[in-house]
């Protein structure tokens, strides 16, 4: 314990060094092992006089949040620096369902997610489609399926304009998942979105649904 007191002294007491390389290093240091030691950190920034101290600890432990959002965000597959979290606002019911759904940008530099003006609608007995939607909410029965019929039209959702997002940042968004068309039964609801020049689309994580009449 003595000798990690001593090893973050030295590191914050570089974080004021004449040399730029060392108070970047010393800077780089303490993010690195920022999980482990930030309480301390938090103290030395509440503590500290120096102003080029408090503001590469202000960056470091704003770094560390950032991080712990990205680990925390959850959601399905990560795909071009973004991650998509699917929520509901109940598991079971007759609906309407209101569907959360948001995106994160889980990067290390500014994204700019882009905008979601069109819908798909896939449900087990049939689908809207969209041309040009860039979104598409499924809704599959958990066991067995069927034919499905296709209707052209618009599905229901609000649209999202572009946004610029930093690491860690998110933006959120509803559908309304009407379920009046959907028999009794249980049923897995996944998100998926169209992302210009990635290989792959985003999908989020499965959310069960169960329909009571």
């Amino acid at each position: 314990m003595l000798f990690i007191c001593l090893f973050l002294a030295d590191l914050l007491r570089d974080l004021s060094h004449d040399d730029i390389e060392v108070r970047q290093a010393a800077a780089a240091e303490l993010y690195r092992r920022g999980a482990e030691l930030r309480k301390e950190l938090s103290d030395a920034r509440r503590d500290a006089s120096d102003i080029e101290t408090r503001s590469r600890l202000d960056d470091i432990l704003r770094r560390l949040d950032v991080d712990e959002r990205i680990r925390g965000f959850g959601g399905g597959p990560r795909v071009a620096d973004f991650g998509l979290s699917l929520r509901i606002d109940r598991f079971a019911g007759r609906g309407p369902f209101r569907l959360a759904i948001e995106v994160m940008n889980v990067g290390s530099a500014e994204r700019e997610f882009p905008g979601i003006a069109l819908w798909d609608l896939e449900e087990p007995d049939q689908e809207t489609r969209t041309p040009g939607a860039e979104a598409r909410v499924t809704v599959k029965k958990f066991i067995g399926g069927g034919l499905r019929r296709t209707r052209w039209g618009r599905a229901p959702g609000v649209p999202v304009a572009a946004v610029a997002l930093r690491p860690g940042e998110s933006t959120t968004f509803d559908f309304l998942l009407e379920a009046k068309d959907l028999a009794a039964g249980d049923y897995d609801v996944r998100v998926e979105i169209r992302i210009p020049e990635a290989e792959e689309n985003l999908r989020s994580n499965v959310v069960r649904l169960m329909i009571r009449k």
